[in-house]
């Protein structure tokens, strides 16, 4: 009997734990320029800039910010030059979408600008 017990008791702790677990998306940031990048969740914190999760130049970085459970929620992805600075990116999709695409995210100079790119499909249903 105790063994059942157990087996029930553990069972029961790992789906509680799965329950709890944040749903995230990882996302990879290729940034082959010479720029140092933000990543934000909104335009409007971007611009505040009070905080810069980095991408750092010539290099790769990866985020996985977190997600509702169903991965149905819209999710804003934006980049700018620096904290604070000029936003080159912006772009919104389902978690689900975004996971489903890859997540990736390449970023090179052309000319005079920074052209950020995607793994997303061109044209996204909407939720």
């Amino acid at each position: 009997m105790r063994p059942i017990l157990v087996a029930l008791l553990l069972g029961c702790a790992i789906v509680f734990a799965s329950c709890l677990a944040e749903n995230t998306v990882k996302m990879t940031f290729v940034n082959s320029s010479d720029s140092l990048l933000c990543f934000d969740l909104s335009s409007e914190s971007a611009a505040r800039g009070d905080f810069c999760d980095e991408i750092k130049p010539r290099g790769t970085t990866v985020w996985r910010p977190g997600c509702s459970q169903s991965g149905e929620e819209p999710l804003t992805i934006v980049l700018t030059i620096g904290q604070g600075g000029s936003e080159i990116y912006k772009r919104t999709a389902t978690c689900n979408e975004w996971e489903e695409s890859g997540a990736k995210f390449t970023i090179e100079q052309r000319g005079d600008e920074l052209v950020a790119t995607d793994s997303l499909p061109d044209a996204i249903p909407g939720p």
